[in-house]
């Protein structure tokens, strides 16, 4: 039985010794290596499904050769493994790409659950390789089939082959399809990606640059990905100095991509003619239109199975399917087509349940060709133009206001003003039930570290996606166990908001919970040591790491909680705080504090539009205390992580060390304070909060109220 191909890294023999053992047993093919150096050899000449790397080794350490394992082929999954383990060196190996990590002495079970999970993703990118191919060349146009010839033809063939096409034509999918095909389908294929080069400045360190990324005993396919990402004048010397190195033994294959411009053809003729190469060209899919509809009820079909429901597009919907230009080719037709399944609740798909890009795509071609609705000046003509390209890209990027800013060159404060200014919102299906929203995930892993507010020590987050039904778990970096953000769970109030589960903590979590509130993330994995790092004292940083993963709506939906009485904590006007929540079609907090001077009486109400308006009001403020509490805040092993920039300090007279963002920043955390612990009932709220000089503990007391009826 042969389970996996692993490589075990370490510079202690006993480790060695001992991990081969326990793979061996449980039905691995099992490779050693006592060095950086010695792994890459072996790497360059083998392909592991999975690289287990300690990180503290002499030479070429463990953060290096994941480097350079992901630098020489990105498909291999690489564990790290630390006997000094910390959160930094956790978020330097997951930014690097590692797929976990994990800490010494070393759990048995832990290892052979993360080997495991590591080949069973290795093994997925390889199938989800080869259904893409089947899909990206179903179809009958000429186009199409003029492709299919191309690629019969060159797997026959070991002459290098250049494989050009726009973004979402797959470029490398094709190149894996022809080398699983080809005479050297037994040698191994190497995706190099050119941006991985460093650049070059004298003839001279090519050669170290080949030998670094392919030995000269390869025999397989080394395909080039990004050849347009390195400069000009550089591209043919690599390319020839890339084959000189090889001497023939190995086929090279070459992506590009271009728009279909005239001189994007005529680089690809120019660069053919220098290296010896066939070119093939892969249709974007407005070229092959013919081939839409028959791609979009296959999407279709797999939809059906997965949901067990007959559905059919409308008449209305087919032809726009089809009169569609299709920018981001089959990626985009899936993905629309996909959404606009789940989306509709009847048997027909009509266009309100397509997305709203392609929608107004057809909406500004009719405006365009009717002049009963032509805009009646020029400065009307620019902004409903602008709100239309602003919508789409919004809609195009999953409300990423980062990625959104980057893609249309703006800065992401001006888009923030432009989404004001023109009221634009994310738009929903017109069957969707008001009482359910879709369950939501971020796109990507993040990580992000700083110092606890408490504690006083370095501590961190890596913030990973998870399925849908999942919920907010809190984990560590080095055990399965987990807590869930719910308030069975809750550990302690006093002066935070913290959970525990057996030997699982997550302390002072209101801040990153309020930001997930905010933008109704439902399902990811937290992994933490112990506290939330403070960063500032406000919610800024977590909202802005959640844009950077990217935020993803999931099929599945789940019931928002809407009030339906009223449920209170304490009494009105009480010394010791008071909150109440009652029905409402939004979901507002107004909050009263009453302490003596500098900060003296605030009130302010925030009504929750989005995300945004989140961002604006309430996620800058700040967490404050008082220079006359520290010292028995210290006695309690308390605010050792307070410092002078993540927290406002006041004493009798005045604000100590930083100027206020707001006025009544005080306020504003405060209810900053009340959004994040009312997630912990783990669905986004609809009711009028009201609240005065309350605290966590009467937070947490308000959503047991809530879970008792609506748990």
């Amino acid at each position: 039985m042969d389970k996996g191909h692993v490589l075990i890294v370490d510079d202690e023999r006993e480790i060695l010794a001992s991990l081969e053992d326990v793979l061996h047993d449980e039905g691995y093919r099992v490779e050693r290596a006592e060095s950086g150096e010695t792994a890459l050899q072996l790497v360059r000449t083998e392909t592991p499904d999975v690289v287990l790397v300690d990180v503290w080794m002499p030479g070429i350490d463990g953060i290096k050769t994941l480097q350079a394992v992901k630098e020489s082929n990105a498909d291999i999954e690489v564990v790290v493994m630390s006997g000094h383990g910390n959160i930094e060196t956790a978020v330097a190996a997951t930014k690097l790409g590692a797929f976990n990590f994990i800490e010494k002495p070393l759990s048995i079970d832990a290892v052979l659950r993360i080997v495991d999970s590591a080949v069973q993703a290795r093994r997925a990118k390889e199938l989800k390789a080869s259904d893409v191919v089947d899909v990206m060349l179903d179809g009958n146009s000429k186009n199409i089939q003029k492709v299919q010839r191309a690629i019969r033809k060159a797997s026959k063939d070991i002459s290098p082959l250049l494989i050009a096409g726009e973004r979402g034509t797959g470029k490398r999918f094709v190149a894996r399809m022809i080398h699983k095909n080809g005479i050297r389908k037994e040698e191994g294929f190497r995706p190099i990606h050119c941006r991985s080069l460093f650049p070059v400045t004298e003839i001279s360190e090519w050669e170290n640059v080949l030998e670094r990324l392919l030995p000269d005993a390869f025999q397989g396919t080394a395909y080039l990905d990004g050849l347009e990402q390195l400069p000009m004048a550089e591209q043919e010397i690599f390319l020839v100095r890339f084959l000189g190195h090889t001497k023939g033994s190995m086929r090279l294959m070459v992506s590009v991509d271009h728009m279909g411009a005239l001189n994007d053809k005529a680089y690809v003729r120019a660069l053919s003619s220098k290296i010896g190469a066939d070119v093939i060209h892969l249709p974007p899919l407005r070229e092959r239109k013919e081939d839409i509809l028959p791609l979009a009820n296959r999407f279709l079909s797999e939809c059906m199975e997965a949901d067990r429901y007959k559905k059919e597009f409308s008449e209305d919907v087919i032809a726009l399917l089809e009169d569609y230009d299709w920018p981001g080719n089959i990626a985009e037709l899936k993905g629309a087509v996909t959404k606009a399944a789940y989306s509709s609740q009847g048997s027909e798909i009509d266009i309100s349940h397509l997305p709203y890009a392609i929608r107004e795509a057809s909406d500004l071609a009719t405006h365009t060709s009717s002049k009963d609705d032509a805009p009646s000046n020029f400065n009307l003509a620019r902004t409903q133009w602008e709100r239309q390209y602003l919508s789409f890209h919004l809609e195009e990027h999953g409300w990423d206001i980062l990625k959104t800013a980057q893609a249309v060159g703006m800065t992401k404060p001006a888009l923030k003003r432009k989404i004001k200014a023109y009221n634009i919102e994310p738009v929903t299906s017109a069957s969707t039930n008001l009482m359910e929203t879709n369950q939501r995930s971020i796109s990507k892993s993040v990580v992000l570290y700083g110092r606890g507010l408490h504690s006083g020590l370095k501590t961190g987050l890596i913030i990973e996606p998870l399925p849908p039904g999942s919920g907010i778990q809190f984990g560590n970096l080095t055990s399965p166990d987990i807590v869930k953000a719910n308030v069975d769970f809750v550990d302690g109030t006093n002066h935070a908001t913290n959970l525990r589960n057996g030997a699982v903590t997550a302390r002072t979590i209101e801040h990153l919970m309020s930001a997930l509130h905010a933008y109704k993330i439902s399902n990811i994995l937290v992994k933490m040591s112990e506290e939330v790092p403070v960063m500032d004292g406000s919610a800024v940083e977590f909202c802005r790491l959640l844009e950077e993963a990217g935020i993803e709506d999931q099929k599945e939906k789940r019931e928002e909680l809407w009030v339906d009485q009223v449920y209170e904590v304490g009494e009105p006007n009480d010394e010791k705080g008071y909150i109440r929540i009652e029905p409402a079609d939004s979901f507002s907090v107004t909050y009263l504090i009453d302490y003596p001077k500098p900060i003296g009486k605030q009130s302010y109400l925030y009504e929750h539009k989005n995300a945004l308006s989140f961002q604006e009001e309430i996620a800058p403020a700040r967490t404050f205390g008082f220079v006359s509490e520290l010292e028995s805040l210290e006695k309690m092993g308390l605010a050792e992580g307070g410092r002078w920039d993540n927290v406002i300090l006041v004493d009798k007279s005045r604000v100590v060390n930083t100027q206020l963002r707001f006025s009544n920043e005080f306020v504003r955390h405060k209810i900053l304070d009340v959004i994040g612990d009312l997630y912990l009932t783990g669905r986004p709220i609809r009711g009028k909060v009201t609240a005065e000089r309350s605290g966590h503990r009467h937070n947490v007391a308000l959503v047991k109220k809530l879970m008792e009826v609506h748990g």
